[in-house]
């Protein structure tokens, strides 16, 4: 990686820390908004070739079938979205796919988590239906290849499948994660990374879990919290 690329993860990350250091006292769901506006903004002053063109569009949704690693109040953001936007119905079948995926989820062997194919619950329609609210890894997540993303896919058990992605805008969300990882760990907060459906799961099962998190206490629980990523199979 060149020294540019370096610099630039380094200078967005000390933005991000200083800027969710002072928005953390007003709610962690402030600290990550401020993420947010901050990968936007630094996103948006690129020089054009390291923006793209990007291969994604909607309606493509491998990566979709990926596990995704967030912060706790990142799982709290999508579950607050949807408690906010949904209908009653909608949201009691939101709860069911969750819970459903969870469940698929701990009955896998622990080496096919990585390796197996799984929607997830907020896949609706082949869109996403909390996209407002994802995660910042899906907000980071981008390929300039589709084919390359149907390969993956198509290969769930090869772990050395990838996919191009420009350097630069992936730099950008890597320091604004890691600004809002390293405020959450000053302020005592867990900062911990939880695989996406199964920390919704608990999230919704026990609402003590905001609790502990306000607390700096752990989150979550679940087993397959502690998911780690591996090739291009979860982010």
């Amino acid at each position: 990686m060149s020294d540019r690329y370096q610099a630039l993860r380094v200078k967005v990350a000390s933005l991000s820390r200083e800027r969710n250091q002072k928005a953390l006292p007003k709610g962690s769901h402030q600290a990550l908004r401020q993420t947010q506006r901050l990968i936007e903004e630094q996103t948006r002053i690129l020089p054009r070739d390291d923006r793209g063109p990007l291969a994604c569009r909607a309606g493509c949704n491998f990566c979709c079938h990926l596990r995704v690693l967030c912060t706790a109040p990142e799982v709290f953001a999508v579950i607050d979205w949807m408690r906010a936007q949904a209908s009653a119905e909608d949201f009691k079948q939101f709860r069911q796919r969750v819970a459903a995926t969870a469940e698929t989820l701990h009955g896998l062997d622990p080496d096919k988590v990585l390796r197996t194919n799984l929607a997830c619950p907020n896949l609706v329609d082949g869109h996403c239906s909390v996209y407002a609210a994802r995660p910042l890894s899906c907000r980071a997540y981008h390929s300039l290849s589709r084919e390359a993303c149907e390969t993956s896919f198509n290969a769930p058990e090869n772990l050395d499948l990838g996919h191009p992605q420009l350097t630069a805008l992936a730099k950008v969300h890597e320091g604004g994660l890691a600004g809002l990882i390293g405020a959450l760990d000053q302020a005592g907060l867990d900062s911990r990374q939880y695989e996406l459906v199964t920390a919704m799961d608990e999230a919704l099962r026990d609402p003590a879990a905001r609790t502990r998190f306000e607390n700096g206490e752990r989150a979550f629980s679940t087993p397959l919290t502690d998911i780690q990523s591996s090739g291009s199979r979860a982010f």
